[in-house]
C-alpha cells in the first residue's frame, strides 16, 4: 500500500504543478526562461505523445493507459515484484502514467511546460520525469537481478563441485 500512496501523491504533485503553471501563464506569456540557454519553462498543450507521436489519439493513449495502470496496480498490490526498488520503480511509473490520463481525461491533451534550452528535447512534466526515472530504475532492478542470480548460480556451481571431489 506504501508504493500505491507514493504514486498518489506522485499524481498530485504533477497535477498541482500543471494546474499552477496554467494559471501563471494565464497572466502573461506562455514562457519563462529560468536558466538562459538551458532550462526554461514553456506551457504546451500536447495532444500525443513524447516527440509528437499519435498526435489526437488520446481515446487510444488513454486505453492503453488504462491497461497498463491496470497491470501495475495489480502487481503493487501482489507485490511483485518482491523487491522493493522493482515496486518503487513500477509506483514511479504508475503515478506518472495516471498524471499523464488525467489530463488527456479532463481536457483531451497533457499539460507540458518543461523547455531544455541547450539540446533539442520534447517539452515535458512532472510525470513524464516519474515514468522515466521508474523505468530508469526498473533497468537498474533487472541488471542487479540478473547479477545477483548469476551469483547465486555460481556459488551453487561451485558448492557441488567440491562435494564432488
Amino acid at each position: 500500500m506504501l508504493y500505491l500512496l507514493l504514486s498518489a501523491i506522485i499524481v498530485a504533485l504533477d497535477q498541482w504543478f500543471k494546474s499552477w503553471i496554467v494559471g501563471y501563464f494565464a497572466a502573461g506569456s506562455g514562457q519563462l526562461t529560468l536558466i538562459p540557454g538551458v532550462f526554461g519553462l514553456t506551457l504546451v498543450h500536447n495532444p500525443g505523445a513524447s516527440w509528437g507521436i499519435l498526435s489526437g489519439k488520446t481515446d487510444f493513449l488513454l486505453i492503453v493507459t488504462l491497461i497498463v495502470c491496470i497491470g501495475l496496480i495489480a502487481a503493487l498490490i501482489m507485490k511483485k515484484p518482491a523487491a522493493r526498488l522493482g515496486r518503487l520503480s513500477l509506483a514511479f511509473v504508475l503515478g506518472g502514467a495516471v498524471g499523464n490520463a488525467i489530463d488527456r481525461l479532463l481536457q483531451g491533451y497533457v499539460v507540458d511546460m518543461f523547455e531544455t534550452l541547450f539540446v533539442e528535447f520534447p517539452i515535458f512534466n512532472i510525470a513524464d520525469c516519474f515514468i522515466c526515472i521508474g523505468a530508469g530504475l526498473m533497468i537498474l532492478w533487472v541488471i542487479l537481478d540478473e547479477v545477483r542470480e548469476r551469483k547465486a548460480k555460481q556459488n551453487g556451481n561451485e558448492g557441488e563441485q567440491k562435494h564432488e571431489n
